[in-house]
């Protein structure tokens, strides 16, 4: 018998899921709950493949790129909308990080990411630093966009239902799970920060982290390059830039803080010395794993339950190679998830 899923959310991870699934044949329903915000109608969408903390690369950045940029550029055939913006990243340099930038460019491992250093200045209304380093192999996406119109096309093949979705609904029958009428196989929970609520997860080691943004307009404000001096400015078109963002571990809301307004625009005013006005404000939940890993497979007691989560501040770039396990993992037998992603690691 044909196996059947019911994905639960179309945050990035259920959509993503959702889109290799129907590549791959298989079948499926999406439960999109319209009454549940999800992190990725607001996130700024952007990707780096470098952590300037440490300057080290991104967690499996060389695996989980090539596959970022395949699938987006499938998606923008699919779909007649361009939805992945590659954008190099200036990061104003300090004189103590200069040397770890010259070590790094030195080194092939970083050859693919750090393109080199500069000393001049970079345009109109960023303030002087003593370097500049460049990234390369970054930029963003259109998240909300993008989850716009596969939901769309998702309804439009049948395939997705607006539903509240609530846990009581769900029934277990000669080993199949039921909702509404709808019998699967497996049901795949991919409800971002609202898992935290789910009874068949309680264990799952989550350490959610709130986030804000802004948009501003500025006029001068060269629109070549993504900036990130202790927060990013990112351009998208219009004379108008993403700024971001905060990590709050406290409040666990989606309320905008004037707090949160006042520490990016102080950082802002640290970079660049152009007038602007801010025209938007957003607020999102990330779900975060206290790892920093994805949460991946079924329930250990629940065969019929599954889980694909934790995808946190990297989204964008995590999504499209794990989507790809995720479905591997499903549909085939014995399919294994690597230790660290695996849900078992919490039960």
């Amino acid at each position: 018998m044909e196996k059947k899923f019911l994905i639960v959310g179309q945050g990035i991870a259920g959509s993503l899921l959702a889109y290799d699934m129907y590549r791959a044949g298989l079948n499926f329903t999406i439960v999109a709950s319209p009454d549940k915000s999800t992190t990725s109608d607001v996130a700024a969408g952007m990707y780096n493949p470098i952590v300037f903390k440490r300057l080290t690369k991104s967690w499996m950045v060389d695996d989980v790129l090539p596959v970022m940029v395949k699938m987006y550029q499938d998606l923008e055939s699919d779909l007649g909308h361009q939805f992945l913006f590659p954008m190099d990243i200036i990061k104003p340099l300090a004189e103590n990080e200069i040397k770890m930038w010259q070590e790094r460019i030195e080194d092939s491992n970083f050859s693919d990411y750090i393109v080199g250093i500069g000393n001049n200045s970079i345009g109109q209304g960023i303030k002087d630093f003593d370097a500049y380093g460049r990234v390369t192999n970054s930029g963003y996406l259109l998240l909300g966009k993008l989850l716009r119109k596969l939901r769309k096309f998702f309804k439009s093949k049948g395939l997705l239902i607006e539903a509240n979705f609530e846990y009581k609904d769900l029934g277990f029958i000669d080993g199949e799970i039921t909702w509404h009428g709808i019998s699967a196989e497996t049901i795949v929970f991919c409800e971002g920060h609202h898992a935290t609520k789910n009874p068949y997860f309680k264990d799952v080691g989550f350490n959610l982290t709130k986030g804000e943004l802004l948009e501003i307009e500025c006029e001068g404000l060269p629109g070549d390059y993504i900036y990130n001096k202790n927060l990013f400015v990112m351009p998208i078109g219009n004379k108008r830039f993403k700024i971001g963002a905060t990590y709050d571990w406290k409040n666990q809301n989606e309320e905008l803080s004037i707090e949160a307004r006042i520490d990016l625009l102080g950082r802002l005013d640290k970079l660049i010395s152009l007038p602007y006005t801010v025209v938007n404000h957003w607020a999102g939940i990330r779900p975060t794993i206290i790892d920093r890993r994805p949460v991946l497979g079924t329930h250990p007691f629940h065969k019929h339950v599954a889980i694909f989560n934790g995808l946190g501040t990297k989204g964008v770039m995590l999504a499209p190679y794990f989507s790809r396990e995720m479905v591997r993992f499903l549909s085939m037998n014995d399919y294994p998830l690597a230790k660290e992603i695996d849900i078992r690691r919490f039960l």
